[in-house]
């Protein structure tokens, strides 16, 4: 079942193989490969300038959990795409999906077991700068739950910013709504007095 934010998918689905590409693990693999060092800064073995047991290493961006979180855009058109979603899989427990049959992609998360409402909040920031209105106000507010530190408080001054200016749209839209209202029953009473019948 998805969410108004996530649509369902059987990652264990042997069919839907074909229809997904998994972007974060394949960008992680170029980017250990050609930076052994940043693979163990992660804390992963490296001997003789790889990193040991690499595809081991990549299965921690294989999807686990049966939702995928729709993007608005391809994070690969970015001029620093590669560097964005190399975070999101450093960062977060999250990794990028293409969908080949919508041509379209989706963060996955590679773990669960908790609450990971602010991972996936991070991961929509880190790509997009933003989150889906209807995520907005579903991130768990207790402070350091998934992301910590740093990245939590600009997670959560972020999520406040985008609040407020979807408050401050919410309440324009509430004011012209207000104003149709006045000017809609003023010209109904003015035709009602000039048409008495």
């Amino acid at each position: 079942m998805g969410t108004e934010y996530s649509i369902s998918v059987d990652w264990s689905d042997e069919s839907n193989f074909n229809k997904w590409q998994n972007v974060g693990q394949e960008t992680m693999r170029g980017f250990y490969e050609e930076n052994p060092k940043e693979a163990a800064k992660d804390g992963h073995d490296v001997e003789d300038g790889e990193v040991k047991y690499l595809d081991e290493v990549l299965a921690g961006w294989d999807p686990m959990m049966n939702y995928a979180y729709p993007l608005q855009c391809d994070p690969t058109i970015f001029d620093n795409g590669t560097a964005r979603i190399i975070k999101v899989c450093r960062d977060t427990c999250l990794t990028v999906m293409y969908n080949d049959d919508e041509d379209s992609y989706y963060l996955a998360l590679c773990g669960g077991g908790m609450d990971l409402s602010q991972s996936i909040a991070l991961a929509y920031q880190i790509l997009e700068n933003w989150l889906p209105l209807s995520l907005l106000g579903a991130v768990s507010k207790q402070p350091e739950l998934a992301v910590h530190g740093k990245e939590w408080l600009g997670m959560a001054e972020q999520i406040r910013r985008q609040m407020r200016m979807e408050i401050a749209r919410l309440q324009d839209n509430n004011r012209q709504w207000g104003t149709n209202i006045r000017e809609y029953k003023i010209t109904k009473a003015k035709r009602k007095a000039n048409n008495p019948n």
